[in-house]
């Protein structure tokens, strides 16, 4: 018997199909697998964006799912973003740090010692 295959079907009965394919796979999901599918599915949609249209589309999404509270978490977001960047200011300032110490070794390394008692 040979393998049947989409071709073997017409357009409406692969519709059909994926239809009853669609609702058994949810039936036979859980609470958690669904609600992990619907966030991929959501990242891909907001985080996957290309180009100004797209961006104007997800911008209006998160206008209207927030509506009055989009200003407190515009603010919230300037917040994290500024503290996030003096940690890393304060980590960058600390590898500095570390680099000229350790010039300033290599230097005092590399000088020869003029001892008093040496001639």
């Amino acid at each position: 018997m040979e393998e049947l295959t989409y071709k073997d079907l017409t357009k409406t009965e692969l519709d059909n199909l994926k239809d009853i394919y669609i609702s058994s796979k949810v039936d036979s999901m859980t609470e958690s697998d669904l609600r992990k599918f619907v966030k991929e599915l959501i990242i891909d949609q907001v985080k996957g964006t290309v180009g100004n249209a797209e961006e104007k589309e997800v911008w209006e999404e998160i206008k209207d799912h927030f509506s009055e509270d989009l200003g407190r978490k515009i603010l919230e977001v300037k917040q994290k973003t500024r503290k996030n960047r003096k940690v890393d200011l304060k980590s960058q300032e600390e590898i500095e740090f570390d680099r000229r110490l350790g010039l300033l070794k290599q230097q005092q390394e590399q000088k020869p010692i003029n001892d008093m008692w040496e001639d």
